[in-house]
């Protein structure tokens, strides 16, 4: 809970705790009756219960780490209800609270003194009581409270004590607030015509903090504006939590026409109270010392609309993107359109733009084609994320990028589009064209909207589309279908996906989406799929993981339903499809409903397949199923085939559901086992493979820099050549390296659970410096994994394949003689030296015919040739190179183990296939690994 309301409640509860102590004695409740005690021996007893949970309450309030406010509620509740027990013990009271009397009595308690701080602020008189069996309730009321900038018609202060724990309510009612106060210029003029406004609201604190109508976030209030000359289109009342204080803002959408031309809106013009623990418990009034601030506009916008000329403008504060704004113009037969993002801070500076021009008369292109609209996309200090586009697909994402109808009206939403999509990252720079399509005539059937995006210095191109085609026309079309397409290459992956979605043919709706993916470096796959996956497959792929599924739904307007679903899915081990049908038929408030379904995923190797059927049917009045039947199968194998399945009957209540599980039921028996393969020896494989001179090459060093550029020698099957500054480096796919092997394929190996690696490397009886070499494996084929395990282990993990050997420092032999084993020789050579003329800093002469390219082209060419990963490639090579700083970056592939029972953790990340021993080693299942989310 924040501080803020925390405190108002401690408050609140020392206060009771202040009146239960007021009444400590026999004598003292006498006095305040005005007569003897009816039953002193009761009242007696029921002040010695009070003034024990008064002490509990006040200990667990000083706490030493901090309140408790849970314990000091339950408290001070029991000392006020056994200290209500004494009063009616001395007036003799048969209920609660016969004839208001203990009502009364309390009055008195709490009149006298009033409390301070916020009640004394406000000025408000004596409060009212009411007793009941389950609290005490007080409410302070006051007319024409004047808080400078704001007045208050009627305000009540309710303080609740009781079972549920102690409550504060604020109930302000004829609220009016001058808008224009705040602002200056333009603004302060149109906002002033408005006058103020007039509205009402609820706060409350209770356990659940400071709300607002029972909600923390933006809640609407109702509102009217004193002059008619400015509408109020909205009013909006929020509690914005900031370090130690809370502020309660009351924020405004204004609207206003002038002369019928020009037309304006202001956004989020108002008010903000400010409110901390330390001001509402001080004399001082809260909003004398600085606790009223004015807000100024957050958003405004402006149309014009004078003849041939129209369009308009919006501008606003993006909070984390700095100022973001809209423009829309037309002028004759063209509109112009753009709209962006800008920020300047100490991150440096940041913008991204999105400019069109759409043509109000299309240019033909011929055979019905037209040219609709051109624009472009630049920004610079934002990357493009395009996971961020993948998800959005389907909820129309691309529509805030390819030329809005009305950019001025959807500005608000446009830009936080955009700034989810260009998120800001220092040095980046996006640049692109956009076009649109049509086809048809004199309006346009079917378009297409495409963007080609590049992103750098970490290269990647994206492609985006949007395609629609309706018939007879767009405004009362029958027949609409709209597709979005995406296209990534670079950053490790290639991804196409295209999403159908807001689509129908008549009363048929449908929808999909499709997809393929590519994948390279630590986690490398090919993944295709239409409609989704499996729902029991774990490897789902981040970029593919919330496809649609394919699907048509049929819902004409006499109560018949019709929906089809179905899906495929093809990865490097399995073959996934499956899909449903619902048919429904509703009357008034009965309906009929049936389902089947089918999944079947297919495992290649070890082959496996598992198929799951599911059908029900229902017969619901009011949604409540009142005869129904419910079937599951599942059917596994092969080798044998195992089926198993579960039913139930829904029955009229009050009868029984009757169910039935039956199986497994196995058919067939385990294949005779045939002659086993013959036992592999994986290191005379991994020699053998090692021998081949293909599997030697030659790998620059990380970080060197390259004295001479030699001319290319003549190649050889028996040598490899190296220069003096490069590495050697031998590596095979046969087996992995590092790592448990326990078979090969159906094979086994020799000898069981061996484990193969490269202790060290010697060149000419020198041991050579050297460095491991990964591979990507198919670890399936190398283990032995149980059903739970194959479903959950990585299709291909980076693995040692061999070595990358430095023979800097080594012997060699000069004679070239060897005993016919592979090894280094040395030998001298000729050469003649050629020098290229380069003057640093004068640009190159651009000869004739040369293709000019963009700064942002020429940069990912060079970034991602050769010399751009170069050490000479620097800024300044003169300059003292900085601390060297270490990132440990951990690969997708590696996962940690966790015991599930208490969440320790056993082992730190490491690859799959050694976590997996590891949790074999504890007594774990494959449940214990945590991996690394891509």
């Amino acid at each position: 809970m924040h501080e803020v309301p925390a405190a108002l409640l401690e408050a609140a509860l020392r206060y009771g705790l202040a009146r239960v102590g007021a009444l400590a004695t026999v004598a003292e409740l006498e006095a305040l009756a005005g007569r003897a005690a009816a039953d002193a021996a009761a009242a007696q007893t029921s002040l010695t219960q009070a003034n024990a949970h008064a002490t509990a309450c006040d200990a667990a309030l000083r706490r030493a780490g901090g309140p408790d406010l849970a314990l000091a509620a339950s408290e001070a509740w029991k000392a006020i209800e056994a200290t209500l027990a004494a009063l009616r013990a001395v007036t003799g009271a048969a209920g609660p609270d016969p004839g208001g009397e203990i009502s009364r009595l309390v009055g008195k308690v709490v009149a006298d003194p009033s409390p301070r701080a916020l009640i004394a602020q406000l000025g408000l008189p004596a409060p009212a009581v009411a007793v009941a069996g389950d609290g005490v309730r007080l409410t302070w009321s006051g007319n024409d409270v004047d808080l400078t900038i704001l007045n208050v018609r009627t305000l009540s202060v309710v303080v609740a004590l009781g079972a549920t724990g102690p409550a504060l309510e604020f109930r302000a009612d004829g609220v009016t607030v001058d808008l224009g106060e705040g602002t200056e210029g333009l603004v302060k003029t149109l906002i002033g015509a408005a006058g103020s406004v007039q509205t009402r609201f609820v706060l409350t604190i209770d356990e659940k903090g400071l709300t607002a109508d029972g909600a923390a976030g933006p809640i609407s209030l109702p509102g009217s504006l004193s002059a008619q000359v400015v509408g109020l289109d909205g009013l909006a009342l929020s509690l914005v939590p900031k370090n130690d204080r809370i502020s309660l803002e009351v924020r405004s959408r204004l609207s206003a026409t002038l002369a019928g031309v020009l037309g304006a809106r202001v956004d989020g013009a108002g008010v903000a109270f400010w409110l901390s623990a330390a001001g509402l418990l001080s004399g001082q009034a809260f909003w004398e010392a600085g606790g009223i601030d004015y807000l100024t506009p957050n958003g405004i916008g402006i149309s014009l609309s004078a003849g041939p000329a129209r369009g308009g403008g919006y501008l606003a504060e993006i909070p984390g993107r700095g100022f973001g704004g809209a423009l829309q113009v037309a002028l004759g037969p063209v509109e112009v359109t753009g709209y962006g993002l800008f920020a300047a801070d100490a991150n440096g500076v940041s913008f991204v733009i999105v400019v069109s021009v759409r043509f109000v008369v299309p240019i033909e292109l011929g055979f019905l084609f037209t040219l609709n609209a051109v624009g472009g996309i630049v920004g610079y200090g934002v990357d493009i994320d395009t996971e961020r586009l993948a998800s959005g697909l389907k909820d129309g994402i691309l529509d805030t990028l390819f030329f809005p109808a009305d950019v001025v009206k959807a500005a608000p939403g446009i830009l936080a589009a955009l700034s989810q999509i260009f998120p800001r990252h220092p040095g980046g720079f996006v640049v692109g064209p956009m076009v649109q399509l049509g086809w048809g005539r004199p309006i346009s059937l079917a378009t297409l909207d495409v963007g080609v995006i590049l992103a750098v210095p970490d290269p990647v191109l994206v492609i985006i589309g949007r395609a629609r085609s309706a018939l007879p026309a767009p405004e009362v079309a029958i027949i609409d279908l709209r597709a979005a397409i995406l296209v990534q290459v670079g950053r490790g992956i290639i991804l196409l996906r295209a999403e159908l979605f807001s689509s129908r043919i008549a009363f048929l709706t449908v929808q999909g989406g499709i997809g393929l993916l590519i994948r390279f470096g630590d986690d490398p796959t090919v993944v295709f799929s239409a409609g989704g996956f499996h729902p029991t497959y774990a490897h789902k792929p981040a970029e593919l993981a919330d496809l649609s599924r394919i699907g048509a739904e049929l819902s004409p307007p006499v109560g018949l339903q019709l929906r089809l679903q179905g899906y495929v899915a093809i990865t490097p081990n399995t073959l996934q499809f499956g899909g449903s049908i619902e048919i429904a038929l509703s009357i008034a408030i009965a309906a009929v409903r049936g389902r089947a379904s089918l999944d079947t995923i297919i495992q290649f190797d070890p082959f496996q397949f598992t198929a799951n059927v599911s059908a029900s049917a229902h017969v619901e009045v009011f949604g409540i199923s009142l005869l129904g039947v419910d079937l599951a199968l599942e059917v596994s194998g092969p080798a044998p085939f195992r089926i198993s399945g579960t039913g139930k009957i829904t029955l009229p209540w009050p009868l029984p559901d009757p169910s039935l599980d039956f199986g497994p039921i196995t058919i067939g028996s385990e294949p005779p086992p045939g002659p086993p393969p013959p036992a592999i020896r994986p290191r005379d494989e991994v020699a053998r493979a090692l021998a081949d001179p293909k599997a030697w090459r030659r790998v620059d060093r990380q970080g060197q820099r390259v004295p001479a550029r030699l001319s290319t020698l003549a190649e050889s099957e028996t040598a490899t050549i190296v220069e003096p500054w490069g590495l050697l480096s031998v590596t095979q796919r046969a087996f992995p390296l590092e790592m448990v092997l326990d078979r090969v394929g159906p094979a086994p190996v020799a000898p069981s659970g061996c484990r193969l690696s490269i202790s060290a490397v010697h060149i000419g009886g020198d041991e050579a410096t050297r460095s491991g070499v990964v591979e990507s494996f198919p670890i399936g084929q190398f283990l032995q994994l149980t059903k739970d395990e194959q479903l959950q282990a990585p299709e291909f993990e980076d693995r040692p394949g061999g070595v990358a050997i430095d023979p800097a420092g080594v012997g060699l032999d000069p004679t070239g003689a060897g005993d016919g084993a592979r090894r280094l020789h040395a030998y001298a050579a000729s050469a003649t030296l050629e020098y290229e003329e380069f003057w640093p800093g004068r640009p190159a002469r651009l000869r004739g015919g040369s293709l000019f390219l963009s700064l942002a082209l020429q940069q990912m060419l060079v970034d991602a040739s050769p010399q751009g990963s170069s050490a000479l490639r620097v800024a300044d090579r003169y300059a003292p190179a900085d601390a060297q700083r270490s990132i440990t970056v951990v690969p997708v592939t590696q996962s940690r183990l966790i015991d599930t029972d208490t969440g320790a953790e056993i082992a730190d990340f490491a690859p799959w296939t050694d976590a997996l021993h590891t949790a074999r080693a504890n007594g774990l299942g494959v449940a214990s690994l945590t991996r690394v989310a891509p």
